[in-house]
């Protein structure tokens, strides 16, 4: 899984970014309405932490 996880580092890195910018942009569209935000916020959770595991990616 590590090796795996190394050589695509670049696409686990994009799959954190457009998980972030998604879940922002869903937050910002459907403000005020509950089960929107709770959504976006998810996404933006899940967005930072598959970018902490991006940036704990050693060779």
């Amino acid at each position: 899984m590590k090796k795996f996880l190394y050589r695509n580092r670049n696409l686990v890195l994009a799959l954190a970014l457009l998980l972030i910018i998604s879940g922002a942009y869903t937050g910002y569209l459907f403000y005020g309405t509950e089960p929107h935000e709770t959504i976006g916020g998810f996404l933006c959770g899940i967005g930072f932490g598959i970018l902490l595991i991006y940036f704990s990616i050693k060779n």
